[in-house]
């Protein structure tokens, strides 16, 4: 999914290109291979948010954004039934 900066933007072209690595680099780790799954736009909206609250780390967007769409998707990450029951 890419991010493309609209004609009178909100975002530098670098604020566009920081949000895309962080896509790519998450999209890569999930395989994610087509912008209308589910992960993908989990992916997308969770780094528009980070980066909206000022993370402007790319490592750190697309790591958020794996976990978001993992938590959304137990699928995701090959769980299944109910999720693993933690104690402290």
């Amino acid at each position: 999914m890419p991010f493309d900066n609209p004609p009178n933007p909100t975002y530098s072209q670098d604020d566009w290109n920081v949000m895309q690595a962080a896509y790519d680099k998450a999209a890569a780790t999930l395989v994610v291979k087509s912008s209308t799954d589910e992960e993908a736009k989990i992916i997308a909206e969770t780094v528009m948010t980070a980066f909206n609250r000022g993370n402007r780390d790319v490592n750190s967007l697309a790591a958020l954004a794996v976990i978001t769409a993992i938590n959304s998707h137990p699928a995701v990450s090959g769980s299944q039934g109910e999720p693993e029951k933690r104690y402290a």
